[in-house]
């Protein structure tokens, strides 16, 4: 699933209803290559039905987990306007800078950064009639993991406001 530079992830609209959450993650040509899941936390999940990653809320923070259980990264806002409009910044275990992820005002497009200001990745989020939301991921950077690019997918989805079910 983690072997690509262009994805869609998507929730339809019929699932907002349902007990926890699901994201389709595709490729461009909409072929399903796994899934984001929501319930009191987040993770990845294969086709397979294998648990690729997790994503822990820490108080604010974000502690982005691989299949193994390893820690991998740490997500934190770096400042800005507000939650929606703002920097995310992605440290590896040791606490150097990976990316940051800069929104725009509207929190509809994220350019991830390189710690040298160069570009990794865009990711667009839209709403369409036949989805709730949708993001367009498009990765540039050879050789950067896109496992932490859908991750801070995850980090824009917690910000939302959500109703849980128990």
């Amino acid at each position: 699933m983690f072997d690509r530079t262009q994805y869609v992830v998507e929730k339809k609209l019929l699932t907002v209803l349902t007990l926890g959450e699901t994201y389709d993650i595709k490729d461009v040509n909409g072929n399903l290559l796994g899934y984001i899941k929501r319930n009191s936390k987040f993770w990845f999940e294969g086709m397979d039905g294998s648990r690729q990653g997790e994503i822990r809320d820490v108080g604010g923070a974000y502690e982005v987990y691989d299949a193994r259980n390893q820690l991998r990264a740490t997500v934190v806002w770096a400042g800005g306007l507000g939650l929606r409009s703002s920097k995310w910044q992605m440290k590896d275990p040791q606490g150097q800078q990976l990316a940051i992820a800069e929104g725009d005002f509207l929190g509809r497009n994220y350019r991830i950064l390189a710690p040298d200001g160069s570009a990794i990745a865009q990711i667009h989020k839209k709403w369409a009639s036949t989805s709730w939301q949708s993001y367009r991921i498009d990765i540039s950077r050879q050789g950067f993991d896109p496992f932490l690019i859908l991750s801070y997918v995850v980090v824009d989805i917690s910000q939302q406001v959500t109703v849980y079910y128990p």
